[in-house]
């Protein structure tokens, strides 16, 4: 079983590589600089408004990278800041008209890699795959 264990966590780095690679040229197609804008994109329109902390928390982002990501996200004019209104001390972030757009053109060409990658697995198979991940990445979080 161990071996089984060691392929499974190999094929996660393997997989990882792939995506990587994929994910890095639909970003670059849209014009991000990388995955991880993405991913801070899909963050805040999911969550709404959210503040800058609570952002990094969600994304497994080290506070100086988020910062610099932010940043780069808001000289694009793809995010917005703002000071929470309840808390002054609490930086807020939004996404920007321009940031919608981008993140639209990005979910099209993701729905097209989702399409060509996934059509292996019937949808039942997906929701599992699915719960199985995202179980093991809140037991990775906690670890």
């Amino acid at each position: 079983m161990e071996n089984v264990k060691t392929n499974i966590t190999l094929d996660f780095f393997r997989i990882s590589n792939l995506l990587s690679r994929y994910g890095a040229k639909m970003a670059a197609d849209v014009g991000l600089n990388s995955i991880q804008q993405w991913v801070i994109l899909r963050t805040i329109i999911a969550k709404g408004d959210i503040s800058i902390g609570e952002l990094k928390e969600e994304t497994l982002v080290t506070k100086q990278n988020m910062t610099g990501m932010i940043n780069r996200l808001q000289q694009a004019n793809l995010v917005a800041l703002f000071t929470d209104p309840e808390d002054k001390r609490r930086t807020r972030v939004r996404v920007t008209e321009e940031g919608h757009r981008v993140y639209e053109q990005l979910s099209d060409l993701r729905n097209d890699f989702n399409r060509k990658s996934y059509h292996i697995y019937s949808d039942e198979e997906i929701l599992v795959l699915s719960d199985l991940l995202s179980r093991l990445v809140d037991h990775l979080k906690e670890a």
